[in-house]
Order: structure tokens, then C-alpha cells, then sequence
């Protein structure tokens, strides 16, 4: 499947289904599997035990995806200023960026960092 969702808190359930207690509202979840159930369709959610009522959750677009060098790890909960590599005339050129509000920070080795925001997902090169 790899459809990303987003849990907005929902707990109703016609058919039957996992509670939402390992649930995080506002986080985004990876679907592995559905189960149309007639009256309700259940997800299984990746690195989370259990099935869920797709209700529960929003469709999650595709973020834009950026490189981008910045001089300081970003921050949950704060917009960070970075330099991200846009293509211009066939070229990449870092254009001065102030991102959305950072939701994710995953440290991936050697100073890089995988930032999620709420608009976009950035690889960032701290230097």
C-alpha cells in the first residue's frame, strides 16, 4: 500500500477494531494493509500492533522534498532557517529558505538529518 495517513483523533468504530491507545494525534502512519469491512475499512498501521478504522485518519499528500544545508539542528515545534538546493536553469542552487513548523527530526549519521515539516521533508546537511 505505502499511503500516508494522519490520525485526527477519531475513537468511533461500527465494525469492530483495535482501541486507539498507542495512537498519536496529528502524527502520520504508513499503511501496510486494508480491510473493507462492508460498513467500515480497517488499516494496519506499519510499527503499530493492531487494526484501525480508516475514519480515524486523513489522507496525507505528498510533501515536497528538498536537500538543504543549515548551521544548527533543527527544532520541533520551531520553523528553521536553511539554504535548500533548488533547480534553476539546469542547475541546483541553494536559495535562502525559513521552513513551516519542524514535526519531525530523524538524526541519520555523519551530520545529516531527516527534517519533516508541515509542508515539506528536507535531507539536511548541518555544517
Amino acid at each position: 500500500m505505502g499511503n500516508i495517513v494522519r490520525y485526527n483523533g477519531g475513537t468511533e468504530s461500527y465494525y469492530g477494531c483495535s482501541a486507539p491507545t498507542d495512537l498519536v494525534v496529528g502524527k502520520e502512519y504508513e499503511v501496510i494493509s486494508q480491510n473493507d469491512c462492508g460498513w467500515q475499512t480497517n488499516y494496519t498501521l506499519k510499527g503499530v500492533t493492531g487494526h484501525f478504522n480508516s475514519c480515524w485518519f486523513d489522507k496525507v499528500t505528498f510533501k515536497k522534498n528538498f536537500m538543504a544545508f543549515a548551521n544548527r539542528v533543527p527544532t520541533i515545534g520551531q520553523r528553521f532557517d536553511c539554504n535548500r538546493l533548488e533547480p534553476i536553469n539546469n542547475y541546483m542552487v541553494p536559495t535562502s529558505c525559513v521552513t513551516s513548523t519542524v514535526k519531525e527530526v530523524m538524526d541519520i549519521g555523519d551530520n545529516f538529518y531527516k527534517v519533516v515539516t508541515a509542508n515539506s521533508i528536507y535531507i539536511v546537511k548541518v555544517e
